[in-house]
This record gives structure tokens, C-alpha cells and sequence, in this order.
């Protein structure tokens, strides 16, 4: 054999933290990875496409009520315009609250917001909530008597105080000692379905730093597979052409440029194999594939969240709206409403007491199926040309503008220009088409 064997130096292919402590911090950070937003914000879409807010007597039976009704809901669609702070956003209403209490409850079991009042006029308004952020309750304080006070095991700022039976909250802003926050206008929301220690972007941890683990060896597989390295070596075949011609050919010359081009080879530069070389770039195959460890990993964050692939589930649910698969997200849609809407539904009832009305607000959220909502419509449809709904109902059912009588009047004149008289309702009434 001539010559030894040039390998090229490689670098190391990186740190993989698998320390087993999970702060707020790296709770934060794992929710940047695509895979994780993309299950987080199609999770949150999902489950708060929208809602009204309803108002209806606190006694079913009243039926004087209507007015305050009216009045009532015209002062909550002033205010919805301008609370909603998360983080710089303002003006986010109560739905983006909602959302983005949902948002820190997946990832730390918890959220708090807080509010503050205004008086206008008559009114006792809201005029702000807002949620803060969870990782700013992450440090504990070190003055507090820790015999008689617990701290929250994911955010430490967050502690709950024996002797005084009530749950204190400490923010720390940047570079900044935890303050502690007046707990009288403060709104916490728990997940009290899981461990107090554990959260579902905790418990997902070990198994995203699995992908950023496989996501490194696929990247390195690709650049060893697809840009292998050059391979430099003697063609035997050609010295002995040489040698027969009677060229001279000098082997440590050969060996000697071989052992240089394997060196020094860079993919900015231009070789020169000379007679009697040759360079190769070999087929490289993967004993096992990265990347099909890296959909498995994916899919498994996915299914954490959605409880199977998420794509799948709504296609299934939607194409079918008696499935089980569908009942199964409807459940779970209704589960996180429940747990992430309810304070902010009973903030607003609040908000009626202070203003003396004896009403109940309900947050009638919005279906999120597409197949519900067309089939809503058509029934609608079917009702109207049926006659057996108003044209006025029709609209406010399929969120059109009500018409009024000059209104009427014109479609009904466009109708008959249309129509002529057959079957001309319109022309006939205003109330039944």
C-alpha cells in the first residue's frame, strides 16, 4: 500500500443540554421552534375562533330586561375596543387575552393578568386588562419566611402564603429584584388537571431536545451525503499507461499530491488532478435515515397537543360531523374554553354588578368546525325560500345587514322586475319570505 490514509479535521457537532433542570426560560425559548408554534397557534385558533357575549336575565322569567340588555352591551363593545394588553399590543379585546392566557397556561400551568378601573360617569369601567408575562414571575424572592410560604415549582415568583391563606405574586423586570404585586385586582388562572410541578411544554421537553438533537445529525448527514468529501487516490490504470509510453512517473510525487488535494481541499478552490490521480466523490449511504426520526419526533409534539396528528383529526372531523373523532375535539375544545375563558366571563359579571344590572353575561363561543357553519347555512337557506323565516332574520343569522322598509322595498321592486309576479313575497311583506 502507498501512502497513509488523510483524514480531514472536522468540527464538533455541537452541545446538546441534557440536564434534567427546565426554567421559564428554556420553557420560553422551546416555544420558538416551528414545530412547537405551529401545534401552539393552530391549537389556539382552534379552540377561541371567536365569541359574543350574551346577556340574559339572572332571572329567566324577567322580560323587562331587554333595554338594559341593549345598554349593557353597548358599553362592554366600547370597552372591547380598547382593553387587551399583552405585552407592547394593545387593544387585543378579551378574545386575544384569552388566547394568550391559554398561550402561557400550555407552556407554565399558569397565567396571571391583572386589571385596573375608571369611572365614567355612571359608569365603573375596566380601563385596562392585561396579561403579564409569565416568565416575569420566575424568580423567587429571598426575603420571605419559606417555612410558612410555598413557591410555585415552574415560576418561583408566584408563592402561596400559609399563614395568610392567600397566593402572593412577586415580578421581577429586567436586572430588577421581584417586586410584589397588590393581589386585589390580579386574575390567576391554574390548570389543576396536572401536577403542580409540570406543565405540557415541560413534559414535552425531553422530546424536543430529542429533535434539536436529530435535526443536528440530519443537517450533518445531508452535508456528508450530499457534499461528500473529495477523495484523492492513484489510477493505477493510467501509471501503467505511463510507464508502458515510457513516461516518467514519479509514485511519491503521485502519493505526495494525493495526501495535498485531501488536505487542503475546500469547495471555494479549483483542482488540478495530475496524470496518474484521479478524485472521487464517493455515494454515501445512511445506515438509518435522521429524517425519519426527526417527522417521528415532530409528529410526537403534534400529537402531544392535538392528541393525534392535527391535520388528520379535523379532516376526519370535518368530513364526517357525527364522528368520534370529531366528539373527541369537541371535547377537548370545550375543556381548554372552560378553563381559559371562564375568569374572564366571570370578570365581566363582575362588571355588571358594579354597573347594578341583573344580568349574566355568557361567552357564546363560535363553532370551529367549517362543515357546521355551511351546514347552518344552508338550513338557513332552506328556511328562507321556504318562507317559514323573515328576510330580517335570514340576514342577522348570516351576519348581513338588516334592511330596512326603503330597503325592502327596493329588493322587493328588483323582484318583481325579475320575477314578475310569481311567488312575489316580497312585495306582499316585510316579515315572512
Amino acid at each position: 500500500m502507498s501512502g497513509s490514509p488523510v483524514m480531514r479535521q472536522r468540527f464538533s457537532l455541537g452541545y446538546v443540554d441534557r440536564s434534567v433542570v427546565v426554567s421559564p426560560e428554556r420553557i420560553a425559548a422551546n416555544r420558538s421552534i416551528p414545530v412547537v408554534l405551529e401545534s401552539l397557534s393552530g391549537l389556539s385558533r382552534l379552540c377561541f375562533t371567536g365569541f359574543d357575549h350574551v346577556l340574559k336575565p339572572l332571572d329567566p322569567s324577567d322580560d323587562t330586561q331587554e333595554a338594559n340588555i341593549k345598554k349593557a352591551l353597548q358599553q362592554i363593545h366600547i370597552q372591547e375596543k380598547r382593553i387587551g394588553r399583552i405585552g407592547k399590543s394593545r387593544r387585543n379585546g378579551t378574545l386575544g387575552l384569552v388566547r394568550a392566557t391559554a398561550l402561557d397556561g400550555w407552556s407554565f400551568r399558569q397565567a396571571v393578568a391583572e386589571y385596573s378601573t375608571i369611572q365614567e360617569g355612571n359608569w365603573q369601567n375596566f380601563a385596562e386588562i392585561q396579561l403579564l408575562p409569565a416568565q416575569s414571575f420566575g424568580t423567587a424572592p429571598g426575603n420571605l419566611p419559606y417555612s410558612s410560604c410555598i413557591a410555585d415549582k415552574i415560576l418561583p415568583g408566584i408563592v402561596y402564603d400559609i399563614n395568610q391563606d392567600i397566593t402572593r405574586f412577586f415580578q421581577a423586570g429586567d436586572n430588577a429584584l421581584p417586586r410584589e404585586l397588590d393581589p386585589d385586582n390580579i386574575i390567576y388562572i391554574e390548570d389543576m388537571t396536572i401536577p403542580d410541578d409540570l406543565s405540557f411544554m415541560k413534559v414535552l421537553n425531553p422530546t424536543i431536545e430529542a429533535w434539536k438533537e436529530v435535526r443536528r445529525y440530519g443537517m450533518l448527514a445531508e452535508h456528508r451525503v450530499g457534499v461528500p468529501d473529495e477523495v484523492a487516490s492513484i489510477n493505477a490504470k493510467d501509471v501503467v499507461a505511463m510507464i508502458e509510453a515510457k513516461i516518467p512517473v514519479k509514485m511519491q510525487d503521485l502519493i505526495d499530491h494525493c495526501d495535498d488535494l485531501a488536505e487542503r481541499q475546500s469547495h471555494e478552490s479549483k483542482k488540478v488532478a495530475l496524470a496518474g490521480t484521479k478524485i472521487e466523490y464517493p455515494k454515501i449511504d445512511m445506515p438509518l435515515n435522521p429524517w425519519d426520526a426527526d417527522q417521528y419526533l415532530k409528529e410526537e409534539i403534534c400529537d402531544f397537543f392535538f392528541k393525534r396528528n392535527v391535520i388528520k383529526r379535523v379532516e376526519q372531523a370535518v368530513s364526517s360531523s357525527d364522528s368520534g373523532a370529531k366528539a373527541l375535539i369537541d371535547i377537548h375544545v370545550s375543556s381548554e374554553r372552560e378553563l381559559w375563558g371562564k375568569p374572564f366571563e366571570s370578570l365581566w359579571n363582575t362588571w355588571l354588578e358594579w354597573n347594578g344590572f341583573e344580568l349574566v353575561d355568557e361567552f357564546a363561543w363560535w363553532d370551529w368546525s367549517p362543515e357546521d357553519q355551511d351546514k347552518q347555512h344552508k338550513r338557513n337557506l332552506e328556511n328562507f325560500r321556504s318562507h317559514a323565516m323573515t328576510i330580517q332574520t335570514f340576514c342577522e343569522l348570516e351576519g348581513l345587514p338588516i334592511p330596512n322598509d326603503e330597503e325592502l322595498q327596493e329588493i322587493a321592486a328588483q323582484h318583481a322586475l325579475l320575477f314578475g309576479g310569481k311567488d312575489n313575497v316580497l312585495s306582499r311583506s316585510n316579515t315572512t319570505v
